[in-house]
């Protein structure tokens, strides 16, 4: 590519390629500065991650917390990158890395960043100082992490707190990591969000998401509480915090249709661990479901989020209808990557497949599995109460606008999560 040309008419047509994404967006192609490119929800993060990806003339690598983030954005896991074991990090020997692609990367992106915990970033860091013999931050290598720290957290658990909080006394989150002030990670955040329109809801996300919400806020929240004789829109989606809440949910509400079951395999090569899509997909005429992958067609019937029904099943043929139009789905594909150099370039190699319908049963999903995920009409189900910081945030900011959001109880201020490790990095 010609690194003084751009084709930014490639962008995906969710996103208005304005003066921000333009200007970050060179700061990552044609600098050296490790960054941290923060946003609200839906202010596209993603989109300007996968804008990269596509037009970077770099020695990239992209990489994840988990496996099902890594396959969104195309890209690997951090512990199976670096050969991390996985335990806490914390004097933990380095693994000599194999191969060319360590000493040829000129930048590593981390997707979902909020989730990396200051042990695994320090891991990073350690691991490309001795890989590359060189002891300048990250070893030399562009470090550049996108996410949003008031959403989802670092997972430390019950038997790991104390030596979390010996060596990490001010908190678990990547910027707490011992080489985080020395690597001069400059912040860059996405202003303009794209989700949603309505100042009023904007206002009350804001709050929500920095800890800072009013009883007026969650008055307007609470008027959306429903009753149970009211009619919800077409195409309403579920979220709840729990795995048991919500696959009880889809168990019920398929067990109730009384029609045909169809079953669905799919198919893989190499090894592909995490599934992206259920390995058999049970469907009825009548189940509601939701696309899990883009449509690759433009302008694109679908995106990744969209609700629709199944209307007509057979052997090798699903139909839905997505907002009154019925379209015929094919079977899709993800692929895992793995890197290697060709001739000093960094090349993005399919080592594994997992080809299925890109669709789940979608009358509830978890707030977890929302995350990143756009809807129109949403019933958030709290249960027994939010457990996690930004989790609330999360699951009001998945849906367009208060016209479609529903409530099964009221949201109380114990609902509200803030985690006081961030004030520090924030203040």
């Amino acid at each position: 590519m010609n690194k003084n040309y751009i084709n930014y008419s490639d962008l995906p047509e969710i996103i208005e390629f304005k003066n921000e994404f333009k200007d970050i967006f060179h700061k990552m192609e044609y600098s050296r500065e490790n960054m941290f490119i923060t946003g609200k929800a839906g202010s596209g993060k993603t989109t300007l991650l996968e804008y990269f990806r596509i037009n970077s003339s770099k020695n990239f690598v992209i990489l994840a917390s988990t496996g099902i983030s890594a396959i969104k954005a195309k890209g690997k896991t951090i512990h199976s990158f670096f050969l991390f074991p996985p335990r806490i990090l914390i004097n933990e020997k380095i693994q000599k890395l194999r191969g060319k692609v360590i000493n040829n990367v000129e930048t590593i992106l981390i997707d979902e960043c909020s989730m990396i915990r200051s042990d695994v970033l320090d891991g990073i860091d350690q691991s490309l100082k001795f890989n590359r013999n060189n002891e300048t931050p990250f070893g030399g290598v562009q470090i550049i992490l996108l996410g949003d720290i008031h959403q989802l957290p670092p997972v430390v658990r019950e038997n790991e707190q104390e030596i979390f909080d010996n060596f990490y006394p001010f908190g678990h989150y990547f910027f707490h990591a011992n080489c985080f002030q020395e690597s001069n990670i400059k912040k860059y955040e996405l202003k303009k969000v794209y989700r949603q329109k309505d100042l009023i809801f904007l206002d009350i996300l804001n709050n929500i998401r920095i800890g800072n919400i009013n009883e007026q806020d969650l008055l307007i929240l609470n008027d959306r509480v429903i009753n149970n004789d009211l009619k919800f829109p077409l195409e309403t989606i579920i979220l709840s915090p729990t795995n048991r809440k919500v696959d009880g949910i889809n168990r019920h509400n398929l067990e109730d249709i009384d029609k045909e079951t169809f079953s669905y395999l799919s198919t893989e090569t190499g090894d592909f661990k995490e599934k992206p899509a259920d390995e058999t997909l049970l469907l009825k005429v009548g189940a509601q479901v939701m696309l899990i992958k883009n449509d690759t067609k433009s302008p694109k019937r679908w995106v990744n989020g969209s609700i629709g029904v199944v209307t007509e099943l057979s052997k090798d043929s699903i139909q839905l209808r997505i907002k009154n139009k019925t379209h015929k789905i094919i079977q899709d594909t993800w692929e895992k990557f793995n890197y290697r150099i060709q001739e000093n370039q960094v090349v993005h190699e399919i080592t594994a497949t997992f080809t299925q319908y890109p669709i789940k049963l979608a009358w509830a999903v978890t707030i977890h599995k929302s995350q990143g995920q756009t809807f129109e009409n949403v019933i958030l189900d709290l249960d027994t109460g939010s457990f996690a910081h930004g989790q609330t945030y999360v699951a009001l900011s998945r849906v367009v606008s208060l016209e479609g959001l529903f409530l099964t109880r009221k949201i109380k201020m114990s609902d509200i999560i803030f985690n006081q490790d961030l004030q520090e990095y924030l203040t």
